[in-house]
């Protein structure tokens, strides 16, 4: 099964403005990092797509900062009747490592205009096919979906451009369970995401992924086995225009 792009109004409740989520983030036993998605309320108009800013900011915990200092940050303006992504960038802190990038997507003329003062050319137009996302477009039209009246082992695959190169990644749904967390207990669909052999998760199936089985469809729980550790992602807050829903 992939996915059908073509999103009406109504199948877009969640795209709203100023929803904020908090995680903390843990390597094996080690409290490690945070971060938050949001998203604006504003709506902005670029390349005559009107779009919704997201924001996602992950850096490590202040006294891991003096050791490894980790920012990166990610955006993306998504139209806000297709949630395909017109817009994003890219910048990563990690060591002495930097990396900026910027991308402007065309679905239809099927391109994506890279710019990276990074790499080498500093500008690049890669071919992409229709309804090509990025991270953050993935994440808002997988929330959209009627998750829960998926069965075990259906599948849904998507092509995404990520740090300059297209992946096809799948998502399975794994079974139904609930999470008990410090914000109490919700029920969840447990999902697998399955990427292509690379040189950072240990397996192909190495990111399991717990969303909330609500009107929400929140990511609630990450757990991602990595070559170098264990990683454990867990909500801590969710906000939406500033009032508390879990």
């Amino acid at each position: 099964m992939s996915l059908n792009f073509q999103v009406g109004a109504q199948e877009t409740p969640l795209f709203q403005g100023n929803e904020l989520l908090n995680y903390r983030i843990h390597l094996g036993f080690i409290e490690a990092a945070t971060a938050s998605v949001k998203s604006s309320n504003a709506i902005t108009t670029i390349n005559n797509h009107p779009c919704r800013k997201v924001e996602i900011l992950g850096q490590t915990v202040t006294w891991l900062k003096f050791f490894s200092p980790v920012e990166d940050y990610w955006s993306a303006y998504l139209d806000i009747n297709t949630l395909m992504p017109i817009k994003t960038e890219m910048r990563k802190r990690e060591g002495r490592y930097r990396k900026q990038e910027q991308v402007y997507f065309s679905q239809d003329s099927g391109l994506a205009k890279i710019h990276s003062p990074q790499n080498t050319p500093v500008d690049k137009i890669l071919p992409i096919s229709p309804a090509t996302l990025d991270l953050i477009g993935g994440y808002f039209y997988l929330r959209n979906k009627e998750l829960a009246t998926m069965n075990i082992g259906e599948k849904l695959s998507a092509k995404v451009l990520v740090d300059g190169s297209i992946y096809e990644i799948w998502f399975i749904v794994k079974g139904f369970e609930t999470v008990n967390s410090d914000l109490g207990p919700v029920k969840c669909i447990r999902t697998s995401l399955v990427l292509p052999k690379n040189n950072l998760f240990k397996d192909e199936d190495a990111i399991r992924l717990w969303i909330s089985k609500d009107k929400y469809q929140i990511p609630f729980k990450m757990e991602v086995n990595l070559k170098i550790g264990f990683l454990s992602i867990d909500l801590t807050d969710y906000k939406i225009q500033g009032k508390k829903i879990y």
